[in-house]
């Protein structure tokens, strides 16, 4: 199913891409993103982590050019399962480094929207607390981020974000984003 998932939002991605980039009326352009815009931003993750869950996920973007910002992404998630007389606990910290692809897609005065890719590694580790039989592990290793997204301005300096995504960092990214 995850394969799948996957295949469903590259393959939007590389088509909205495509369209948009095309209709845009700045080539790629954004009104409300610019070269050397610096954003903060704090999130909820829906769905992230290796195994699923809810967690805080902390963001950074840097507009390198008019259309194009480079981002850094940290997430923290924790999950169990509960069972007659035991729990799993899954705990995972996503770090992705990537970036997005400013367009005017709706064409709204104050809405910026994009498409995004990140990479990185994913930490964690997995315990049980069985009376009888204790388990502790970690894990970790690669992982991908495909987004779209868009921030809704409040102020100048204030902005509502919504992100579906794939996976590590949560399917959906609900949150704030200051402009510093």
């Amino acid at each position: 199913m995850r394969k799948f998932f996957a295949v469903v939002v590259l393959s939007f991605i590389a088509s909205s891409a495509a369209i948009f980039a095309q209709s845009s009326p700045l080539p790629g352009g954004n009104p409300n993103f610019k070269a050397k815009d610096f954003y903060v931003g704090a999130h909820l993750g829906l769905g992230g982590g290796f195994y699923g869950g809810i967690g805080p996920v902390a963001n950074v973007e840097y507009g390198v050019l008019s259309n194009l910002g480079v981002t850094a992404s940290i997430g923290f998630f924790v999950t169990s399962e509960r069972y007659s007389s035991y729990t799993w606990t899954y705990t995972s910290i996503p770090v992705i480094i990537g970036a997005n692809y400013h367009f005017d897609l709706l064409r709204v005065s104050k809405l910026d929207t994009w498409i995004g890719l990140g990479l990185g590694n994913v930490f964690g580790g997995v315990s049980s607390s069985d009376a009888q039989y204790s388990y502790s592990s970690s894990f970790g290793g690669f992982t991908w981020d495909g987004r779209v997204g868009g921030r809704y301005y409040f102020s100048d300096r204030l902005a509502a974000k919504l992100e579906l995504g794939y996976w590590s960092l949560g399917y959906a990214r609900l949150g704030i984003d200051f402009k510093l």
